[in-house]
């Protein structure tokens, strides 16, 4: 079975990647298993080695938790050919994951961070009320409270990094996906994107494309989105990490990379 693991800071569009994929027949897709009680500390007890990821992919073939399953759960065929699963934290696993032969492919999608900081802002679950956004959106202190969070302006810039050196690495193994590109021309990237994961655009696929892109669901954890999230991060932060030199820089490395 192929095995594709997603990557990206939270509110990036990791939510609606896995499920592009998970609307494939031959997919199986299981949803942040590391945070899942499930599958909690699975290489922190185990130690990370092509056994344990093994017996970790093993084991998400029969995940059971409605959590990482997620309740849309599209038909399948009797035998999938490929295993999905996506996280938001856990980034510096990212690395050891791919020097080992178990995982085929990463992939990581990458969003521009005012939008990034914007969509967090306005995600009552994510961002609470009381919090004060001048104090959070470069470190996050409220929200980091774990070395596997990467949360904040400054963790949004050493996720992307992470992701452009371990692409120098491992170019054939590991993809940059831009969320702009996705949500512009969700039919023809996400082609490319299948192309690279052995897998054939299906017309369920192109089924569930439609439907996620025209209809707007107000829940902020939705997958089904017609219109942007509206600008409301107070102006002088969206416009100071809109311009920041390092995050253009690190924006446009991933721009000329990604599939």
């Amino acid at each position: 079975m192929h095995t594709v693991a997603i990557f990206g800071c939270p509110r990036s569009g990791t939510s609606w990647l896995g499920q592009l994929f998970n609307a494939h027949e031959a997919v199986l897709y299981r949803y942040q298993p590391l945070f899942a009680y499930e599958f909690k500390d699975w290489f922190g007890r185990r130690g990370l080695t092509e056994r344990t990821l093994g017996d970790f992919h093993s084991a998400l073939i029969d995940a059971r938790s409605d959590f990482v399953l997620t309740e849309l759960r599209p038909p399948k065929i009797a035998a999938p050919t490929h295993l999905v699963w996506k996280e938001v934290r856990f980034h510096k696993l990212m690395a050891p994951l791919m020097d080992l032969h178990g995982l085929d492919r990463l992939l990581y999608l990458y969003r521009r961070p005012e939008d990034v900081l914007n969509s967090w802002y306005q995600a009552p679950k994510e961002f609470r009320a009381g919090q004060d956004i001048f104090v959070e959106y470069l470190h996050a202190p409220s929200k980091n409270i774990d070395a596997s969070e990467f949360n904040g302006f400054a963790k949004w810039k050493e996720s992307l990094q992470l992701a452009l050196a371990l692409h120098q690495r491992y170019p054939d193994r590991v993809r940059l996906i831009s969320y702009e590109r996705l949500c512009d021309e969700p039919l023809a990237q996400l082609e490319r994107l299948f192309a690279t994961t052995d897998l054939a655009m299906t017309p369920q696929v192109r089924d569930f494309v439609k439907q996620s892109t025209s209809r707007q669901d107000e829940d902020a954890y939705s997958v089904f989105k017609s219109e942007r999230t509206p600008m409301r991060l107070p102006a002088a932060i969206a416009d100071e990490v809109a311009h920041d030199p390092e995050a253009l820089a690190l924006l446009a490395k991933a721009d000329s990379l990604a599939v």
